[in-house]
């Protein structure tokens, strides 16, 4: 990243001096014209064209350059993102809403990238180029290089203040937005509980007061975009003023300050002055993606940072058992010592929020822990996922299995008479239409998990949002396929005590081994 930056800043400035030069020679072409009242000589006029041929082209390979700098970075991250999920998975996405993610993943990637190439750019090129042209104004004219080091700095100090509170702005709106689209998600999902409680009146009305609000915030980042522009408008025209009143008053005679200054000298000044304004006008202009940026480090640097990455064990070799003293996950949850055994059945209990999931992430090495399980491992959890997809795509994902395969493992857990209603086996698309009863997507998800061939199964809660007698035949069924597996069922409702060989109790952040 730091090689292309720098490439953008040499192209960029070369790009500004080319155009420069291309003033100087227009100068001395007026100077001729008007003063010398003859015809500018061919060196000039080539000079001119050139340079602004040379312009015209470095332009070009900076937009190019950029492009694919801020493609290629967006790629990386999108893959180390990417990388994080497929590690961390339900542990990582289930922290917060679908619509917090799809905004991490659409907007706040690209902003971050947008500062990291755009924005530092013309920061850098912003602070190289008035640098040099102040040293060769300094040259032709003293008083009118000391004009411009005393207004030139009001640009960025003011944009620092203003900066400051507008990135605050972007984080509050930022938060409010993701909150009012994890509210909107939350309720099209409850649409038809919604509708059985006649609640849908006062919902809506919640989301209209939260999108009023949010509305507020919007423009409240609006105006401060507004009132920069505005100033730095201001200060750019005030500045510009100021050398153009100097050098006219100059021409003229009226002023006799510092050294004489001729037509050409005056009129490159004028021409360049602008210029590198313009630079500081167009990072200020562009301000907002810092403001942006720093909204989203927050939350980006934790997800694409690799050193805090769970440690990912070994899957190939079989489940040999498990032992840890003082275990930890991160900071909220310790056990003195925890054993498990190949083909041990677990139940873990524990009340709603004290840390049964958590325990089954860390294990599983889908959250930061002192020690995880080291063999295959699935997952069945409260929400099944089914997929916009065939039943064949939504059996083997990224695997390939023969259709034998798959409609033993159908059989397996009793969708036979589902699947001989589908109209084109295997190959039915799932969505709305055939829709999947709670226990049917279940028990899809399990003929998943089955393919799988795993040696650890991982249960939280699967029966959680099923009526007593779904959790019954369900809880039978997992229990009849998991007779050669080692199994840890984390669970509020009630199972046979038969079916396990250890029971774990999960209480103030505490892991207790009865």
């Amino acid at each position: 990243m730091g090689s292309s930056l720098m490439t953008l800043v040499v192209i960029k400035c070369l790009s500004l001096f080319s155009l420069v030069f291309a003033f100087y020679f227009f100068a001395h072409i007026a100077q001729s014209w008007i003063v010398l009242k003859q015809p500018a000589s061919h060196e000039l006029i080539i000079g001119i064209m050139v340079s602004l041929l040379i312009n015209w082209v470095l332009n070009g390979v900076y937009n190019v350059q950029l492009m694919r700098s801020k493609i290629n970075t967006l790629e990386r991250f999108e893959g180390l993102l990417h990388h994080r999920f497929a590690t961390q998975q339900h542990a990582l996405a289930r922290q917060h809403s679908s619509f917090y993610w799809q905004d991490v993943w659409q907007n706040q990637l690209v902003d971050l990238v947008n500062w990291a190439f755009e924005y530092r750019t013309v920061q850098t090129v912003a602070i190289i180029a008035p640098l040099l042209a102040l040293a060769v104004i300094f040259s032709i004219n003293p008083v009118i290089g000391t004009g411009l080091l005393i207004t030139l700095p009001v640009v960025p100090l003011f944009m620092v203040i203003v900066g400051k509170g507008a990135g605050a702005l972007h984080r509050k709106h930022f938060l409010a937005l993701a909150r009012l689209g994890g509210m909107f998600t939350d309720r099209l999902n409850a649409l038809p509980m919604l509708a059985n409680y006649n609640a849908n009146k006062k919902q809506t009305d919640l989301l209209v007061a939260a999108s009023d609000e949010l509305n507020k915030r919007t423009m409240n980042v609006v105006g401060v975009a507004f009132l920069s522009n505005s100033v730095l408008d201001f200060f750019a025209t005030l500045s510009v003023a100021l050398v153009a009143v100097f050098i006219g008053f100059s021409l003229l005679g009226e002023l006799n300050i510092g050294p004489s200054i001729e037509l050409k000298d005056g009129l490159w000044i004028l021409l360049t002055v602008p210029l590198l304004l313009s630079e500081m006008k167009k990072l200020g202009a562009i301000y907002h993606q810092k403001a942006k940026a720093e909204a989203a480090q927050d939350n980006l640097a934790p997800l694409l940072s690799s050193t805090d990455m769970p440690f990912n064990p070994d899957s190939t070799q079989p489940f040999s058992g498990f032992e840890a003293s003082a275990f930890r996950a991160g900071d909220v949850l310790h056990a003195d010592k925890l054993v498990i055994s190949p083909h041990d059945h677990i139940l873990i209990s524990g009340a709603s929020g004290s840390g049964k999931t958590l325990l089954l992430e860390a294990l599983s090495a889908k959250r930061e822990s002192s020690h995880c399980l080291k063999g295959k491992v699935v997952w069945l959890t409260q929400q099944p996922v089914v997929l916009p997809s065939s039943v064949r795509q939504n059996l083997c994902l990224d695997d390939v299995y023969d259709d034998e395969k798959l409609l033993q493992v159908l059989f397996q857990v009793e969708l036979t008479s589902w699947f001989e209603a589908l109209p084109d086996g295997l190959d039915t698309q799932l969505s709305y239409c055939p829709e999947l009863s709670g226990g049917e997507a279940q028990r899809l998800s399990l003929a998943r998990a089955l393919l799988r061939e795993a040696d650890i199964w991982l249960l939280d809660e699967p029966t959680a949002h099923l009526s007593d007698s779904q959790h019954h035949r369900l809880s039978r069924l997992i229990h009849s396929v998991t007779q050669d597996k080692t199994v840890l069922w984390a669970s509020h409702k009630a199972l046979p005590a038969n079916w396990f060989t250890h029971f774990w109790n999960v209480k103030h952040q505490q892991v207790n081994v009865q």
